[in-house]
């Protein structure tokens, strides 16, 4: 093949840096440096520039009620195809004011919480996705001021690069499950100053930069044998290199090899060797028919196949978006073998396969999914949604880039004027189900034989079983099938539960072709909660519509004190959008959007009860919000048998993901039961250095009992004849309270475990 780059070209490079020059941004620092190359055709995205869009955050429940605070979207309907928006978080929800996002990429922690990291105008913003329909942004970085930034993980570090300077910044996420992310450095060194794009390689433990502002913008290489400070050890310099693609060979002709697929702009694809980082030589090139910009490329997973984006045809030597697919099993001689288009004219940008899946960043037209399984040079294009409604124009707006690779199966769109977008992709022929629960989920449940039912409908794919799932104190996953009972609903009864215990829960079904879904979504990391219990009776119920004689006492509070009423946002920097119970009221740390609590303390105190004749059954529940993006500040619980003499801690709670919880304590385990009982919620933002937010709401005092003689089925308090006969009659009835050996059929062994917990008695 022959070297694209002409002495024309190299001339037309040099005229588009002139054109800048005209515009008066010659002198933009780093970005001339990388335009100043013949490289960059940044240009043209400037001119493209509109403002970006300012909206609440919107999650699946409130664009299911018609929008934060019931109101219409602040922008058209983005279309779509086989992909549901679960959550969209606009640039203007992200701390540090933005006008335009970038890259984006994920992280998935040890404990198996997701998170996104997104590129923001003036550094990275970091969102827990764990529970995809109520994104937290839970941190931010700052980063120069540019259009340009991106962003790659290895292990525990974040790594980003910037054409606004400041070298690699090295952010730690190690402890990013308490809400903070840290900066180690900004990592300067031989002259390296501005970056275009990071690339990663976790199997050699390698990043690579591009488009620099050293190295003639080829492609370097940085080792992170000490991953807090990233060191450049190596350098392709031949020519600019403005994206790549590096994998380590484990089998094959190329086994014990470190490839990179460079994207060279004017100079096409090239295939480098950098397994010896101070000796990187070519083994292969290309360009093709139509070349205009080689902008990005991603293999496929056999990697015989690479999927390659050209940046400036679209509008210039096509008419259409065209996506080449490039034979390279041979990597001394790559091959062009087909091309596929959506049949717009928008122009795609980035490019990353997940199994048989193709997932395309593609500008105005948003984000374009095709399926790879049944002809790779061919595939079908399965599902799509259009961040950029109103056109698909071959313009630089809309979807930047993408990311698929939680195991959760959501996948991520970064968006230059809308910001972040969490969506599910399914796509035709998949399977693809969709799960709700019949009146809700229970709150309170038995220690056994606890019925609940499921709905499932099967939108693209049959039923191959359905599971509930419970989640112990201890930690223990207890498993109980569910079985169908007719119209799409199943029918289950829990696990054994010991009494009086917190528990989590959540339903799993499983597809004929092996793929999962589950409710709620966040599963099995954010999960519905219950209390195990067998009856409760109320004594106290505070739902805060009025003033039951709660009080208020402040200390250095700035702003965003224990307030009554209802929520007045959507949501956002950690508030809570809605109250508990659903009557409009509850106490919150300021009610106002972004009215988070500064200094501090402020302490929420209860009336006085008298709770002398509930002796040791007194229990005390209510739901909790708290949340402190820095880990700094802990949410304090308090009991009082003396009406406020004295005070005993129940709990420091640190700060938690954004959402209601349920807190269940037993009065006597504190303090003793009289008639002067009192409790206490204290918040503080001590320094203020942090977004602290707490809300309480559904305060109760219960009576709660909980008959842990599952073999006493007439519920008599004693063993008898009489319990074998309703036994009897639950089995011939078919009813699964009879299996009592939870294996979600009714059999002899049901009969052999009542016998053997009828023998054992209730003692």
């Amino acid at each position: 093949m022959t070297n694209p780059t002409t002495k024309g070209q190299q001339g037309l490079a040099s005229a588009r840096y002139l054109r800048l020059a005209a515009f008066g941004l010659a002198g933009a620092g780093a970005l001339t440096l990388a335009l100043s190359a013949g490289a960059h055709e940044n240009w043209r995205k400037l001119r493209d520039a509109q403002p970006g869009v300012v909206s609440p955050v919107w999650s699946l429940s409130q664009m299911q009620d018609g929008g934060p605070g019931g109101d219409a979207p602040p922008t058209d309907t983005f279309a779509s195809h086989n992909v549901t928006l679960l959550s969209w978080i606009p640039l203007s929800a992200f701390p540090g004011g933005h006008g335009s996002g970038n890259d984006c990429w994920g992280y998935t922690s040890p404990s198996g919480r997701e998170y996104a990291i997104m590129g923001l105008q003036r550094g990275y913003g970091f969102v827990e996705v764990t529970d995809p329909t109520n994104p937290v942004i839970i941190d931010w970085v700052e980063g120069p001021n540019s259009g340009w930034h991106d962003i790659k993980v290895i292990g525990s570090y974040a790594y980003g690069v910037s054409e606004g300077g400041w070298g690699i910044q090295v952010m730690d996420l190690s402890e990013i499950d308490d809400g903070r992310v840290s900066l180690v450095q900004n990592k300067t060194q031989l002259g390296h100053e501005s970056t275009h794009n990071i690339v990663s390689n976790p199997d050699s433990n390698f990043l690579y930069l591009v488009g620099c502002n050293i190295a003639n913008g080829g492609l370097i290489a940085v080792s992170l044998d000490d991953p807090a400070n990233p060191t450049i050890v190596g350098q392709w310099s031949t020519h600019y290199v403005h994206d790549a693609q590096v994998v380590s060979y484990t089998e094959g002709p190329y086994a014990g090899r470190e490839i990179a697929f460079c994207l060279n702009g004017f100079d096409g694809l090239e295939i480098v060797d950098v397994t010896d980082k101070g000796n990187m030589f070519l083994v292969g090139r290309t360009d093709y028919a139509q070349l205009r910009y080689t902008h990005q490329a991603w293999l496929s997973e056999d990697r015989q196949l690479l999927y390659l984006n050209d940046e400036l045809d679209e509008g210039d030597s096509v008419s259409v978006t065209t996506t080449r697919v490039f034979d390279v099993s041979d990597l001394s001689d790559p091959q062009l073998a087909s091309t596929f288009t959506t049949g717009l004219a928008s122009i795609d940008h980035n490019n990353y396969v997940k199994g048989d899946t193709l997932y395309q960043a593609n500008y105005r037209s948003g984000l374009r999914v095709w399926d790879l399984s049944a002809d790779p040079l061919d595939p079908t294009e399965v599902a799509w949604f259009d961040t950029f409604p109103g056109s698909d124009q071959a313009q630089f707006n809309g979807a930047w880039s993408t990311y698929p690779y939680f195991d959760s199966g959501i996948v991520l769109i970064s968006d230059i004027e809308r910001g972040l977008f969490i969506v599910d992709v399914t796509g035709d022929g998949a399977g693809k189900l969709e799960l709700s629960i019949p009146g809700g989920a229970p709150i309170e449940v038995a220690p056994h034989g606890e019925m609940l039912q499921l709905q499932v409908n099967e939108l693209e794919g049959t039923v191959d079983s359905v599971d509930i799932k419970v989640k112990l104190e201890s930690g223990e996953v207890l498993s109980a099938p569910m079985g169908a009972i007719g119209g799409g609903l199943y029918e289950g009864a829990m696990p054994n539960m010991p009494c009086f215990e917190n528990v989590e829960y959540w339903f799993e079904a499983q597809t004929s072709d092996g793929q999962f879904f589950r409710t709620p979504l966040s599963a099995p990391f954010l999960n519905y909660e219950a209390f195990v219990v067998t009856a409760v009776e109320q004594i106290v119920a505070d739902s805060f519509q009025s003033d039951t004689g709660w009080t208020v006492e402040n200390s250095s509070v700035e702003d965003g004190p224990w307030e009554r009423g209802a929520p007045r946002t959507s949501g956002g920097r950690g508030e809570p959008g809605t109250d508990f119970d659903g009557t409009d009221s509850m106490y919150a740390t300021g009610l106002g959007r972004d009215a988070d609590l500064d200094g501090g303390p402020t302490v929420l105190t209860s009336p006085s009860y008298d709770l002398s004749a509930l002796g040791d059954e007194a229990r005390v529940r209510f739901a909790l919000w708290y949340t402190n993006d820095d880990g700094d500040d802990l949410f304090e619980i308090e009991m009082s048998s003396n009406g406020g003499g004295s005070w005993t801690p129940v709990e420091s709670v640190p700060g938690q993901s954004p959402a209601w919880s349920l807190r269940t304590f037993r009065v006597a385990d504190f303090v003793a039961v009289t008639d002067q009982f009192r409790m206490r919620f204290t918040a503080s933002d001590q320094p203020n250095n942090s977004v602290t937010e707490a809300a309480i709401d559904a305060f109760e005092i219960v009576r709660m009992t909980c008959d842990s003689c599952r073999a006493d089925i007439d519920g008599d308090g004693s063993l008898t004849i009489f319990d074998f006969l309703e036994f009897q009659n639950l089995f011939d009835a078919g009813d699964l309270q009879a299996d009592f050996d939870g294996d979600g059929s009714l059999t002899l062994f049901d009969f052999l475990a009542f016998q053997n917990e009828f023998d054992a008695g209730c003692g």
